[in-house]
């Protein structure tokens, strides 16, 4: 049976072992965010809506756009685990058939059992002798914010410990670099030598290796330490380090004291493009030129791209035009470009028409809501302002982006009725029919989407198809927000009610496309934050999205670091003076995982749900190039066994950091399904 919890010991060389458990649910965090780092015209603010759904609403406006922030130079609750315990299996494992009709889940209560897995093979080295020893089994975990908060060591007081990677701009690798931890103590016995006790642990809290690193102060007190850490697979690295005094790693931005973090992944450099007709990943938010190249990390290419409206157009109609004539007479760019069709690593923009705002000028005044004060029903000078500013921006969009084969242009952001909107559903269409034969006009790569609903707004965008919303529209943009976990709660069921209702209404299916979503890892534990944002990722992508935006890049803040509102980051910001657009990051575990998944599906097509399983097991077929990846896992049981079907031909097997194996298969292999997918590829899957 191949089962990535180390309870089967797969005897191939590189063969990562680190493996999923169940984990326990949590809350899925209302998002709330204010840009403090904008040029004027660029001013805006997130506002939380909650208590409509299951006491949890998310009403997020759009990302500051601003240049400032987002210049891309390159591209353009703990879990709990049952430490060494046998997890139990199904005793009837079910057989998976190839891809059908089918659902490929059900209903149920969230688990909070977990189960335990042996730890990675790789063994840490230090730069200077000490002993070194891998953890033959471990039952820790990485625990939620405020449980490692509350039980890492108290440090003495003289002692102070800090550590940093050899690329502290964003601890990020490609497989087959070199990485280095620095370590830096202060007020140690002056002149003496000493050991620091590191450790090196999984996603899964697992003890991947332990040493005592050997340090020695100088005159002051003071002393420097390199550890060569393991860098050998694919995955998350969280190393742990105490000091002869008990002080631990100090906190840095919104990561908590105790570690710091570093991530390999697959290298950009063996990374095909599929351009952006083939490209199914994108992220927002925050970027910042000396974060480095995050996005070919990531393996993320689509960026959304404004500003909007009410930025371009603050004063009367036609602004924006002439301002972007009078640049480009200049010599300019206007505005500013998120994307780059051509650089090193190609990004394609998702243009925006509006962030939850219009110009003062073009609503009836007392209109808006109190979530969206500055979108309102248009006025007279509004419904014709709006046809000439977006036949200016389509215009604008074909001529900046050129080597994309479709430009999506998203109108409205989460106008929720009747938090977001105060019109009536007709009213909100105006803004869709005087947008769609103008954008058209001026552009003919266009595809129009929105409105930016949420999966569960069933009944307010029944009112809209019903308004005429259909006759004005390419395409559904969507912010897919979910509770944790996503699989019990209704979202897979809500994506094909939203796609059908669509399909009623154009008469005929038309492309989905989501632009916003994530999970707080200050709710649920950064373990629970990747698993939510992958396996939500998969279920849209695997019933049928188009392209499919993760929020957010790095954690931001209000006023201070140690706020957990908006952990939404793929990376923890390390830079506390910078709550957005920092200029350092520290990895969590969603960010590796996210690699590994665009690593082996973009530029692949679905096939939609696997028929055949069973319980809370889920699945998908992908197919690339002739060949197939199914993706599984399990959401609640602690381990479910399924037998799947292949031909009698090498296939690999990768697990969820993307750490592959080869093997070989007479009809059947079994296979162990837990809580982080599994991919298995290859041909006649």
């Amino acid at each position: 049976m191949v089962d990535f919890s180390g309870e089967h010991e797969v005897p191939l060389v590189g063969v990562d072992s680190r493996t999923p458990e169940t984990v326990s649910a949590g809350r899925h965090a209302a998002l709330d965010e204010a840009c403090e780092h904008t040029p004027p015209a660029e001013s805006k603010r997130r506002i939380t809506l909650m208590n409509r759904y299951l006491s949890l609403r998310n009403c997020a406006a759009a990302p500051m756009l601003c240049a400032a922030v987002f210049v891309l130079t390159a591209c353009g609750s703990s879990s709990a685990q049952n430490g060494g315990a046998t997890p139990a299996v199904n005793p009837a494992p079910a057989t998976a058939s190839t891809p059908g009709s089918g659902s490929s889940s059900s209903t149920g209560a969230p688990s909070t059992t977990g189960s335990s897995s042996q730890p990675g093979t790789t063994a840490a080295g230090s730069s200077s002798a000490g002993s070194t020893t891998t953890a033959a089994s471990s039952t820790a975990t990485v625990a939620s914010t405020a449980t490692v908060a509350s039980t890492t060591t108290t440090a003495s007081t003289s002692q102070t410990l800090s550590a940093d990677t050899n690329r502290p701009n964003n601890s990020t690798y490609a497989l087959g670099e070199d990485v280095e931890v620095i370590f830096r103590a202060t007020g140690l016995p002056a002149s003496q030598a000493a050991s620091l006790a590191v450790k090196v642990i999984d996603e899964f809290g697992k003890e991947l290796s332990s040493t005592w690193l050997p340090i020695k102060a100088d005159a002051y007190g003071d002393a420097t330490a390199k550890f060569a850490a393991p860098s050998s697979m694919y995955g998350y690295y969280r190393v742990e380090a105490t000091s002869p005094g008990g002080a631990v790693i100090a906190n840095r931005g919104t990561r908590y004291r105790g570690f710091i973090s570093y991530a390999v992944v697959p290298d950009p450099a063996k990374r095909a493009n599929y351009g952006d007709a083939g490209s199914h990943f994108g992220m927002q938010g925050g970027f910042n030129h000396d974060q480095g190249n995050v996005m070919s990390y990531l393996g993320a290419r689509y960026l959304i791209d404004g500003p909007g409206w009410s930025a371009l157009e603050p004063n009367y109609p036609g602004q924006f035009a002439e301002a972007r004539a009078t640049a480009l007479a200049q010599g300019q760019t206007y505005p500013f470009r998120i994307a780059n069709n051509y650089a090193a690593w190609p990004t394609y923009a998702i243009p925006l028409v509006s962030q939850a705002s219009v110009p003062g000028w073009s609503m009836e005044p007392g209109t808006g809501t109190i979530a969206w004060p500055n979108m309102g029903v248009l006025n007279v000078t509004g419904t014709q302002g709006m046809a000439g500013f977006t036949k200016a921006r389509a215009q604008q969009v074909a001529a900046d982006y050129p080597g994309q084969s479709a430009h999506y242009y998203q109108i409205t952001w989460e106008p929720e009725i009747p938090g977001g909107w105060g019109g009536t559903p007709a009213q909100l269409v105006q803004y869709f029919q005087y947008s769609y034969a103008a954008i058209h006009q001026g552009d003919p790569k266009a595809i129009v989407m929105g409105p930016t609903m949420f999966p569960y707004d069933k009944s307010p965008m029944a009112g809209l198809w019903a308004a005429g919303l259909g006759n004005y529209l390419d395409a559904v943009s969507m912010h897919p927000y979910v509770r944790w976990p996503p699989e019990p709660n209704g979202f897979v069921s809500d994506i094909r009610t939203q796609m059908t209702m669509a399909k009623n209404a154009k008469g005929h299916s038309i492309p989905f496309v989501g632009t916003e979503h994530g999970f707080t890892s200050s709710s649920i534990g950064e373990l629970n934050q990747a698993l939510g944002d992958i396996r939500s990722t998969l279920i849209l992508l695997g019933e049928g999205f188009k392209f499919d935006v993760a929020f957010y890049i790095a954690d931001f803040w209000y006023h201070s670091p140690t706020e957990t509102n908006n952990t939404f980051g793929y990376y923890w910001n390390l830079n506390p003076t910078l709550p957005y657009g920092t200029d350092k990051l520290g990895p969590k575990p969603a960010a590796p995982a996210y690699a590994a998944m665009t690593y082996l599906l973009d530029g692949a097509t679905t096939s939609g749900p696997l028929s055949g399983l069973s319980g809370t097991q889920m699945g998908y077929r992908f197919e690339r190039n002739g060949i197939a990846t199914l993706v599984l896992w399990d959401y609640q049981a602690a381990a479910s066994v399924l037998i799947l079907p292949v031909p009698s031909e090498s296939i690999k097997i990768c697990n969820w950091m993307g750490n592959c194996f080869n093997t070989a298969s007479v009809n059947s292999i079994l296979l162990s399904l837990r809580s982080a997918p599994i991919y298995v590829t290859g041909p006649g899957l």
